[in-house]
């Protein structure tokens, strides 16, 4: 007798796990095995519904434009009672005809065990059967989990449109290659930039769903102010259809107009803007961090910059390549004697080693760089490299005598025993600047007067003239008149050099003051 009544247990369940989801045609079916045949305590039923609420029919069936279709999974437990709150995944076996959405495919049971996700067409030509399937995982009698499915068996018929250029309902412009919407006129590339771009328009239905077949004509605003490949084609499976515009010779902003033929249906692309053209002589500048180096500090710098543009006033497309050379020092780095442009700028350091010039000699550092029409566009900038060693003062910015004679004070108030000031210019035997930053002072050897620099100091960087300093001076009550020695000390910035020279200063009595 207990033999006959597990023999009978097993009979029932089986027939529960084969019935599933119960009869109807069409219906859905479930079962309860899991892997390797265990049973488990859960039931799923898979049916597929049309319509909303009260309205909703069971269905086996639907055509690739109807947008209203759900799948619903029921989940109970043998003895009929809902499970709540179990992840069903929903996937298909055999063609992939259907999409399912959300797109992750999945959903949580409610309080009467079902779960639901909508289910469409791929695509507007789908045709044929698959099984959807849905997925939970349960916990069987000993306690492991288990999987358990079930599925139901659909079929899709595309839906048949005699005329796709009829059934048009909009276009919409789609995308764009590149991304901004911006090439560069004809012949000037660039790193990153193109000279063509790739436009491309959907066409769609009343139920927006993308159509094959549709011819679409286009056109340019403004005429002729680019290249159009085509002005005409038909949409593919995705209702899409790809257009190239290419660039000439001039910048311009334009507008790609599509059309439907014979139907009042267009759009327009975004602005696409043609922009950057080659670079130019006139649009080539450099200009330097620094101007005046010291000659005493190997490895002093500058930071030099180079900005390109087209004849247009745009910054030339990114990657052009510009080469430095130096006939002194050393400029760039091993792994490149230049700079590439990035926004039509780009920079290189300039440092001074040997070879080093000598007084008189500029450094000169040329930029040169090729267009792709075949033109070499060259600038030079000028450094100077001094060393304080070789300063003095001059009377002019020309002279190639340093001053000797006493230079003349004159009081100017006896009560503060306050004399003239004076300005000299300082810089080196051929007319150079002093090493930018150029610290000078002044000390008195028979203290006659108290000299005191108020202006130059540190000195400007001057780009290839001497420096202007400035002198007062102060006396002391009671002193005589005489001929004073001034110690002008000058020490380098960056290589803190000094040096020294000696300025007669030809200075008058100060009375005393009662």
């Amino acid at each position: 007798m207990k033999i006959i009544g597990k023999i009978a247990a097993c009979l029932s369940f089986t027939l529960l796990a084969a019935c599933g989801g119960g009869g109807g045609d069409p219906g859905g079916s479930g079962n309860s095995s899991g892997e390797g045949g265990t049973s488990v305590n859960a039931i799923v039923n898979v049916q597929t519904f049309k319509g909303e609420g009260q309205g909703a029919a069971p269905v086996n069936s639907f055509s690739s434009s109807e947008l209203d279709a759900h799948v619903k999974a029921t989940v109970k437990d043998r003895a009929g009672n809902p499970i709540p709150g179990t992840v069903v995944t929903f996937s298909q076996e055999g063609s992939a005809l259907l999409e399912f959405i959300p797109e992750s495919a999945t959903a949580l049971t409610n309080k009467d065990g079902v779960a639901e996700v909508d289910v469409k067409a791929k695509d507007a030509q789908a045709l044929g059967a698959t099984q959807i399937v849905a997925t939970v995982k349960v916990v069987d009698r000993t306690g492991q989990e288990k999987v358990a499915t079930g599925r139901q068996s659909v079929s899709v018929s595309p839906t048949v449109v005699a005329d796709p250029q009829a059934a048009a309902a909009a276009i919409n412009f789609s995308k764009a290659n590149p991304s901004d919407s911006s090439i560069v006129i004809a012949g000037s590339g660039g790193n990153g930039r193109s000279e063509t771009a790739l436009l491309t328009f959907t066409v769609v239905d009343g139920q927006g769903s993308p159509l094959k077949g549709v011819v679409v004509d286009f056109n340019v605003v403004p005429a002729g102010s680019v290249n159009l490949l085509t002005t005409q084609g038909t949409t593919n499976s995705a209702g899409e259809i790809t257009v190239s515009v290419s660039s000439k010779e001039n910048p311009v902003s334009v507008i790609v107009n599509a059309r439907v033929r014979e139907r009042n249906i267009s759009t327009q692309s975004d602005t696409l803007t043609v922009t950057t053209d080659i670079a130019t002589q006139r649009g080539f500048d450099l200009s330097a961090s620094k101007y005046n180096m010291d000659f005493d500090l190997s490895g002093d710098s500058s930071t030099i910059n180079v900005m390109v543009v087209d004849r247009n006033g745009n910054p030339v497309a990114d990657g052009l390549a510009v080469v430095a050379q130096a006939d002194y020092g050393r400029v760039g780095t091993s792994g490149r004697g230049g700079c590439t442009t990035v926004n039509g700028k780009c920079s290189v350091q300039y440092e001074v080693q040997n070879p080093r010039p000598l007084d008189g000699v500029p450094v000169n550092v040329l930029f040169s760089t090729q267009t792709g029409q075949g033109e070499r566009i060259t600038d030079s900038l000028r450094l100077w490299v001094t060393s304080v060693g070789w300063l003095d003062f001059y009377a002019d910015r020309n002279s190639t005598t340093p001053i000797t004679a006493p230079i003349n004070l004159s009081l100017v108030d006896a009560k503060t025993c306050k004399f003239s000031g004076f300005v000299l210019w300082l810089g080196t035997e051929k007319g150079f600047p002093a090493p930018a930053g150029t610290v000078i002072t002044a000390r008195s050897r028979s203290e006659l007067a108290n000299p005191a620099v108020v202006a130059g100091s540190p000195t400007l960087d001057s780009p290839g003239i001497r420096n202007l300093v400035e002198f007062s001076a102060t006396g002391k009550p009671d002193n005589p008149a005489g001929v004073d020695n001034w110690v002008v000390q000058f020490t380098a910035g960056p290589s803190k050099t000094v040096y020294a020279v000696n300025l007669a200063v030809s200075v008058p009595a100060c009375p005393k003051v009662d």
